[in-house]
């Protein structure tokens, strides 16, 4: 039974919040859905930034390079991320892409009220006074209850709304300010940078005036990193903090056992070796990127 007075905002609320999450959810038969997508994106960086890491470690132990092996992962890496991103930032209405998810919670704001908010799922809406039967003590309030959680998304909902505790009402909405600070990090990220170099030399060959001076190995590291971080925290504040999905995972949430088992070194005692680096450059970037999940909610309402 819910306690939310407005029944056809709930009813509107509950029939978008279902397109948000079919949309986002990966165990969908859907082979397009932004979950699916932001795993892809972020498994196959980890890959190429092992193998080239690899590939040094293996140089540097005096095992000859393959120059055409550098040719193919670095084109690999180029066109999978640049295309990786550009998918999720994609504004096509008819596209799967967070940016959609993004503006279409934006346009669809007025259904997220307090009210809602709370009681969506029918937890209650007003929050009861402990009983202080036995005067002096201040009894727990343990977690993972219903009046646990009518308090929690009370407290996070006045982050969200600007609106002081005192002041709460059952219509408040979530401020502009958590919608703009959220296009604030995707349009900060570098993305844009990845854009003009998709558009300059991966999907158009641009001529020198179009071009200017954007080099074609203008893309690094940082730049990937930059993108896919800020994508991932758009990502878990709209589907864990507006939407609560009430469903928390790593960022990496593949890891690759048996993928670094065999090597192109030929020598059984370097292979194990390799495969040992391999592994741990793989553990070093997974446990980087897991950070990424970390914090957002203070950086989403300072």
């Amino acid at each position: 039974m819910t306690e939310v007075k407005n029944s056809a905002t709930l009813e509107a609320f509950l029939k978008k919040r279902k397109e948000w999450f079919d949309a986002y959810d990966a165990t969908r038969p859907e082979p397009n859905s932004i979950e699916r997508q932001i795993h892809l994106m972020v498994f196959s960086e980890m890959s190429h930034r092992v193998l080239i890491s690899e590939q040094r470690d293996q140089q540097n132990n005096e095992v000859p390079a393959i120059p055409i092996l550098s040719y193919v992962l670095d084109l690999a890496y180029y066109g999978s991320q640049i295309l990786a991103i550009r998918r999720l930032l994609d504004k096509s209405d008819d596209v799967y892409s967070l940016r959609n998810i993004l503006d279409d919670v934006k346009a669809h704001k007025k259904l997220i009220t307090r009210e809602i908010y709370v009681s969506f799922d029918g937890t209650p809406y007003d929050i009861k006074p402990f009983d202080l039967s036995i005067q002096g003590l201040q009894p727990v309030d343990p977690p993972f209850t219903a009046q646990s959680k009518c308090r929690m998304r009370h407290e996070q909902f006045d982050s969200l709304s600007k609106v002081n505790s005192s002041a709460r009402s059952r219509t408040d909405k979530i401020h502009a300010s958590i919608f703009n600070r959220l296009e604030k990090w995707l349009s900060v990220s570098g993305a844009a940078k990845l854009r003009v170099i998709s558009n300059k030399y991966l999907a158009h060959a641009a001529n020198p005036q179009s071009r200017g001076k954007l080099a074609p190995s203008g893309l690094d590291f940082k730049d990937v990193e930059a993108a896919q971080r800020a994508i991932i925290r758009v990502t878990r504040a709209i589907y864990n903090i507006l939407l609560l999905s009430g469903v928390y995972s790593p960022v990496v949430t593949m890891h690759p056992l048996g993928y670094f088992g065999a090597v192109w070194d030929e020598r059984l005692k370097s292979m194990i070796a390799s495969t040992a680096r391999m592994q741990a450059s793989w553990d070093v970037l997974e446990k980087e990127r897991n950070k990424w999940a970390f914090g957002i909610d203070d950086e989403l309402f300072k």
